[in-house]
């Protein structure tokens, strides 16, 4: 069982943000402002996911998991809807309008994939998801603590502070989905293959807003790898290993230390 705690928390964001775009790092921060954009809807996907499945889970203990797992899940959409506002009121209605294109296409998948899709589809695209996060988010707290990253250049402001967070529960539940999977499923071959699928659709959408991001700094409206990748590569590939448990890996004490200031 994960000790997992649903922290309400609700980011006090200013009506305007000096600490996203423009920046020193335009591709490290379009990459996580497209990636932000993504969230009001594939964290209610994973909500519906799991909703949907909680009376197949014979494990009372990983039932109970799921459902701090989905409290989790949506503080951290509803905190991002509103930064989101924030960031493409700042942008400008050209630009928003440009990326809500993109919004509603993947919204549209996503309710396409509850509707439609297997159980298993949707557990595997979960649980690919997930992994790929947990990688993401642990790499992002060894660059800090090597004083790389976000907070590097002395700013720790709402986005910051705001993905920190969520970072930091991103790693108290990674084993959640994993889990589910296993108990439901649990077949490695689907489980490598369909994670790799998920986040290839996962990151095309993430891909195609942070073009348009980009392009609204004037900088090249081209294809960047995931910024996270250059130091976390061995660690996202791993993920797809047969012996791959991501209730052994070790976490960063920054984890504790971001999450020990919010109350539950």
């Amino acid at each position: 069982m994960a000790d997992l705690t649903v922290r309400k928390v609700k980011f006090e964001f200013p009506d305007e943000l000096d600490d996203v775009l423009p920046g020193v790092d335009p591709v490290g921060e379009s990459y996580l402002v497209a990636f932000s954009l993504t969230m009001p809807y594939l964290e209610p996907y994973l909500i519906r996911t799991y909703r949907s499945i909680l009376d197949d889970i014979t494990d009372e203990a990983l039932a109970a998991d799921v459902r701090d797992f989905i409290g989790q899940e949506a503080q951290h959409f509803q905190n991002h809807r509103r930064i989101n506002t924030i960031i493409k009121g700042q942008l400008g209605d050209d630009v928003a309008d440009e990326l809500q294109v993109f919004e509603d296409r993947l919204d549209a998948d996503y309710r396409r994939f509850n509707a439609e899709r297997s159980r298993r589809f949707n557990l595997v695209y979960a649980e690919g998801f997930e992994a790929m996060t947990c990688a993401m988010a642990m790499t992002m707290f060894d660059d800090a603590a090597a004083g790389e990253g976000m907070g590097a250049d002395g700013r720790f402001g709402p986005w910051q502070q705001l993905w920190a967070w969520h970072a930091a529960e991103e790693i108290e539940h990674r084993t959640v989905a994993f889990n589910v999977y296993e108990h439901l499923e649990g077949n490695w071959a689907y489980r490598a293959t369909g994670a790799l699928r998920a986040q290839g659709h996962f990151h095309r959408a993430v891909d195609n807003m942070q073009r348009v991001l980009l392009a609204s700094q004037g900088e090249p409206r081209k294809h960047h790898v995931p910024p996270w990748l250059r130091n976390g590569r061995s660690r996202y590939l791993r993920t797809f290993r047969p012996g791959y448990d991501p209730g052994a890996l070790e976490q960063n004490p920054l984890v504790d230390t971001i999450l020990a200031g919010y109350a539950a």
